[in-house]
């Protein structure tokens, strides 16, 4: 049987080697890690703590007892609409059957807190998506003038509120050739919409306005009621960003709204699968992500692998080891042969003592003992043998053998045959 690859000194170095590479790749992966990117993109996420981000907004409604959540799978197709949905600048757009789904779910009761993504149009000024087609609401082209003198409209979620900040955008109401001949003639801002040829619009209650007061005033913040229930319009998700939800009064008001429209055993969940997000990204994928999806990473493994491999074969065996040549007559050396050239073998290292042990063994075995590692224990299993089968001569000459210096083998080796024949003839 083949024994251990190394061993003593030879599996210390092999460990030191191992460890060695190990260190030398944890450097590596360390210095060639990639660095920190900036996060350019605006992303109204609850996961961000960045200016752009929603995180502040979603732990302020957490204090007022509101729990929050993220809801990373769409609108159709999926988990049931939430009662209370928050959907900020989307930049994954709604789809028309998210839109009908997210609108039944308001009409029964819910709550949206919803701010249209401004994506400029290639025909058209603005585009307008399904959601804001279905509300009838568009942005509003700003013109001097148009985004200044801001104004609260008298409302409960409006009280004692400090003067609000110049708005950004404006929303405004869809036009009928926008709506499509959905109405009979163009409605001002506060007029309620009419009937439409399959359903009606919903009314917007505005809160917050904007413009001179020559020209009609448009909508920076607004409350659709729906059915059941309620869908708070933005013009603009920015005051509720963490860079601006300290210093805009316009977010108090949100937060008012959806503290108002909800009860402490409703969950708000954040749409964040139409902000591109589609699940957390663990430590372990970060990692895969850096080695098979980098250059530096697919150079570090490959270079990890070599060396583990250099390692592997320098410790691996390949077999027993054979002679170049077959002896001429291809046959076996005979037992005596063997016998003689292993006892020259042990003449030349002058292990005695170990020739005497293998001998002696054959005695260990006879009685179902272990043979035995030195000396003493060789000189043990004799006086046991003497125990049970008292005084031998066999016995006494293999304790002069092994007494003798050197070891006289020959002695050794005919107490061994002595007795073990003597036994086998009683």
């Amino acid at each position: 049987m083949a024994g251990p690859i190394v061993s003593g000194p030879g599996r210390f170095r092999t460990f030191a080697w191992v460890g060695a590479i190990a260190l030398g790749a944890g450097l590596a992966a360390y210095l060639a890690r990639p660095a920190g990117r900036a996060a350019l993109d605006v992303k109204r996420s609850s996961f961000r703590t960045t200016p752009d981000g929603v995180a502040a907004f979603a732990r302020g409604l957490e204090r007022f007892g509101r729990p929050t959540a993220p809801r990373l799978t769409p609108l159709a197709d999926a988990d049931p609409v939430p009662g209370a949905l928050v959907l900020l600048s989307p930049a994954v757009v709604p789809s028309p059957a998210e839109v009908q789904a997210i609108l039944e779910r308001v009409r029964g009761g819910g709550t949206l807190v919803y701010a249209p993504r401004l994506f400029p149009a290639i025909s058209t000024s603005l585009r307008i998506t399904p959601l804001m087609d279905s509300l009838g609401i568009a942005f509003r082209v700003p013109r001097p003038g148009d985004l200044e003198q801001p104004e609260w409209v008298a409302h409960s979620l409006t009280d004692n509120l400090p003067a609000p900040t110049d708005p950004r955008r404006a929303l405004r109401r869809m036009t009928a050739r926008e709506l499509g001949g959905r109405r009979d003639d163009e409605q001002g801002e506060s007029d309620p919409p009419a009937a439409t040829g399959t359903r009606p619009l919903p009314a917007l209650q505005r809160l917050l306005t904007t413009g001179n007061n020559e020209d009609p005033r448009w909508t920076g913040a607004g409350l659709m009621p729906f059915g059941e229930g309620r869908i708070i319009v933005l013009a603009d998700a920015e005051p509720l960003s963490n860079g601006r939800i300290a210093d805009d009064p316009l977010a108090l008001a949100v937060i008012r709204a959806a503290l108002t429209y909800t009860t402490p055993a409703d969950t708000i969940f954040f749409a964040e699968f139409h902000q591109g997000i589609r699940g957390y990204e663990s430590t372990a994928r970060r990692w895969a992500g850096f080695v098979f999806g980098s250059a530096q990473g697919r150079t570090l493994l490959q270079l990890l692998l070599a060396a583990f491999l250099a390692l592997a074969c320098a410790g691996l065996r390949f077999g027993a080891p054979t002679t170049a040549a077959a002896p001429p007559d291809r046959e076996r050396r005979s037992p005596l042969e063997h016998v003689s050239a292993l006892g020259d073998l042990y003449e030349k290292a002058r292990a005695r003592r170990t020739a005497a042990l293998l001998l002696v063994a054959r005695l260990a075995r006879s009685v179902r003992r272990p043979p035995p590692r030195d000396v003493a224990e060789a000189r043990a299993l004799i006086r046991e043998l003497e125990t049970r089968r008292g005084k031998q001569p066999a016995l006494a000459r293999i304790r002069r053998g092994l007494r003798a210096d050197p070891v006289d083998l020959t002695m050794v080796a005919a107490g061994v045959d002595d007795h073990l024949g003597g036994r086998a003839e009683s």
